[in-house]
């Protein structure tokens, strides 16, 4: 068995792997090799008396701030192993050297995000000791969420006008979500982001961000996709919206783009916004640390994942 980082020659290899474990849509795997693999530490194991590679895993560079200091992590993504060549440890495997990796690099934690509660378990027995928890929370279009008998923070309201932009420039959402989300979240750096953002497309799913005319600096943003099983759900993925009345706005703008909405699942909006709603708290991943720093281990078990990609 061989375990190799691979090169811009194992395209093909990753390619047949991804195509038999996650999509058989080019165009999406093609973006990852364009736009994401050349950024990540993608590995490769091939075992004895074969020729390509079977199996892979790549760690997408990630980072989170800590009292004013960007510490580097690394998410592990996309583990696959070929159908006729599993039940043979080799994602175990992988994993190990991701972890060796991370220790020569001097990466300051690893995050994993399992697709399922049986790989809840695996990866907690490879030493992914800490879970990591989001909410879920459910706001129905035709409701107001700025009144403070329902505990929501009321906002002062700024003129109505609003400016709308579709897709911002990569440059600028990501100097949004560093203003906004830095202190409680996992954050790419620009070329993730990017990659992220095309991989949202493939979802049907966009960026819009917004500003009230009166106060131009508390630029909103929200991320999206909608339901690839009812056009009744739009799932918002990432978002800076903290109190009842930018929440009304958000609704009242994107009534006409979803018609046939019954509901909008939102993944962390602060308590006090979600307190009367139909919320719930899931596991969203986990987390290993390398740091011995416990004020630093302590800032990571409340972290949450930012534009998480599955």
């Amino acid at each position: 068995m061989k375990i190799h980082l691979a090169t811009s020659e194992d395209t093909h290899s990753i390619s047949k792997i991804w195509s038999e474990c996650f999509t058989d849509d080019t165009n999406y795997i093609n973006n990852f090799l364009d736009n994401c693999f050349p950024h990540t530490k993608t590995f490769l194991l091939t075992p004895k008396n074969e020729v390509n590679a079977v199996a892979s895993l790549s760690v997408l560079p990630c980072y989170t701030n800590y009292n004013g200091i960007n510490y580097p992590g690394g998410y592990v993504y996309a583990v696959g192993t070929l159908p006729e060549h599993r039940g043979k440890s080799y994602s175990k495997y992988l994993t190990e050297e991701a972890f060796s990796h991370a220790r020569n690099e001097k990466l300051s934690f690893l995050v994993v995000k399992p697709a399922t509660e049986s790989l809840y378990e695996l990866y907690s027995k490879l030493s992914f000791d800490t879970t990591l928890y989001e909410r879920v929370t459910r706001i129905y279009p035709k409701r107001s969420y700025n009144y403070t008998s329902d505990g929501l923070i009321m906002c002062d309201k700024n003129d109505i006008s609003m400016s709308f932009t579709r897709d911002p420039e990569i440059e600028y959402l990501h100097k949004l979500r560093e203003i906004f989300l830095s202190d409680k979240s996992l954050l790419w750096n620009k070329e993730i982001l990017s990659y992220a953002i095309k991989e949202i497309s493939f979802r049907n799913g966009s960026v819009y961000s917004f500003y009230y005319s009166k106060s131009p600096e508390d630029q909103v943003f929200y991320i999206y996709y909608p339901s690839e099983q009812s056009d009744s759900l739009v799932h918002i993925i990432d978002h800076n919206i903290d109190n009842g009345s930018t929440l009304d706005d958000f609704i009242d703008e994107n009534s006409s783009i979803f018609p046939n909405i019954k509901y909008y699942q939102f993944i962390n909006l602060p308590p006090i916004v979600a307190k009367r709603c139909s919320t719930k708290k899931i596991k969203s991943a986990l987390i290993k640390s390398f740091e011995e720093d416990p004020g630093f281990n302590k800032h990571l078990k409340k972290l949450r994942l930012s534009l998480p990609m599955e």
